[in-house]
């Protein structure tokens, strides 16, 4: 995996947070990045100028642009360096990218342990990514000694609190499939992709709403995709596998 790999991962993030937002969009993008469009359209001079002032907002953004070459000579180090010490200062963005950069092995030794801790330290500085992303790794065993949905669902339910459509996606997921022992529950699966359908859009909540609704497993409500269905297929929970063994839910609630 090279640095590059990881590069589009810092973007893709930067860009996601738009979608992961406490109350909108807006509310995420002034959360964690408030001076993003100065920044991004500043010359790397000026950037550079804002950063040396003392700017977390602005080293991050130069470290993006070293790790991508940005208007300014491809520098690896200098990137993974200033993340290193955003992160060492208590930056939960820079965490969750110093997290993902141990566990692709982009610019350090690769590293799924180092990975989870700095995934952690970023989700108890209430970022929301990384709060998904420390809850997807326990959830498959990753950096960690074996899987722990019992530290996971919290962590979930935290990021997906916050607005974090992908959090809010694997919820519902978990609730229709009873992953992690809970008990299945389609109104609380249909919940959760509604939230995840919120302004974000998330195409993969809404058809898996939509599936709900078409199977008679959910009712239809306003603002669901598409139109009330005029035929069911009935179905209810003896229709599928028994869930097994488990919580009854006492993490969710």
């Amino acid at each position: 995996m090279t640095f590059k790999n990881i590069t589009s991962l810092l973007l893709l993030a930067l860009a996601l947070n738009a979608c992961a937002a406490p109350k909108s969009a807006d509310d995420a993008v002034q959360r964690w990045y408030p001076n993003q469009d100065y920044l991004q359209a500043l010359e790397t001079e000026a950037l550079e100028a804002e950063a040396g002032s003392g700017s977390a907002e602005a080293k991050l953004h130069l470290a993006i642009r070293f790790v991508n070459g940005d208007r300014i000579t491809l520098d690896y180090d200098k990137g993974l360096e200033i993340f290193k010490r955003l992160s060492e200062d208590g930056d939960a963005r820079a965490q969750y990218m110093l997290g993902t950069a141990y566990f692709q092995g982009a610019g350090v030794e690769l590293s799924s342990e180092k990975g989870i801790e700095w995934y952690k330290k970023s989700a108890e500085g209430e970022y929301d990514v990384g709060q998904y992303w420390y809850a997807f790794m326990l959830s498959r065993g990753r950096g960690v000694p074996e899987i722990d949905w019992e530290t996971a669902l919290p962590w979930y339910r935290k990021a997906a609190d916050q607005g974090h459509a992908t959090a809010q996606f694997a919820l519902g997921e978990i609730y229709e499939s009873c992953k992690a022992g809970l008990d299945r529950d389609f109104d609380k699966a249909a919940y959760w992709y509604r939230r995840a359908n919120g302004p974000q859009k998330n195409l993969p909540g809404q058809y898996n709403l939509r599936r709900l609704i078409d199977l008679g497993l959910a009712d239809w409500e306003n603002g669901d995709p598409g139109v009330p269905p005029k035929f069911l297929v009935s179905m209810d929970d003896a229709s599928f596998p028994a869930c097994a063994p488990g919580a009854k839910d006492p993490l969710l609630e």
